[in-house]
């Protein structure tokens, strides 16, 4: 005669290598296997070499979060640098003209201003090629800073 199962379920099935069964081992509110003291339920086992890669791991990260609260407890001065036109740092020897620059300003507004209506653009448009230093800082001032908490109430 064929033997009638007890249960429905499958018992003592161990799966991906694993000596345990699932739910074999708690912590931390989680179900796990015993065997390597993983939480994943589909994961391959790993053994003793994963419990002591994973201590290593969790030390690791707790010294890491130990130096990140001592550094944030003794900030050190940060320097002002003043942003360059081009993405670099502005080197201290450089000197605007300020006529040049006021100019520079009134066509950085006249191109804004051209670019918001498209139609009144010509057909032959020129483009000028050669960029100076006080076009470059008259681009950085006009430049909408999205990270200004006042930018949008300027417009």
């Amino acid at each position: 005669e064929a033997a009638i199962p007890r249960s429905k379920y499958e018992e003592d099935v161990y799966i991906n290598n694993h000596t345990t069964v699932w739910g074999s081992w708690w912590k931390d509110h989680q179900w796990g296997f015993k065997c390597c003291k993983q939480t994943i339920r589909n994961s391959y086992c790993t053994g003793t070499a994963g419990i002591e890669a994973a201590e290593a791991a969790n030390d690791l990260m707790r010294a890491n979060i130990a130096r990140k609260e001592a550094a944030a407890e003794d900030p050190t001065p940060v320097e002002e640098k003043r942003p360059a036109t081009w993405g670099s740092d502005v080197p201290e020897d450089l000197v605007l003209d300020e006529k040049l620059l006021a100019d520079a300003l009134k066509k950085e507004d006249q191109r804004k201003r051209e670019e918001k209506d498209e139609r009144k653009r010509k057909y032959n448009v020129k483009w000028n090629d050669e960029v100076t230093q006080e076009d470059m800082e008259a681009y950085r001032m006009k430049k909408v800073h999205h990270d200004d908490p006042m930018s949008k109430f300027m417009n």
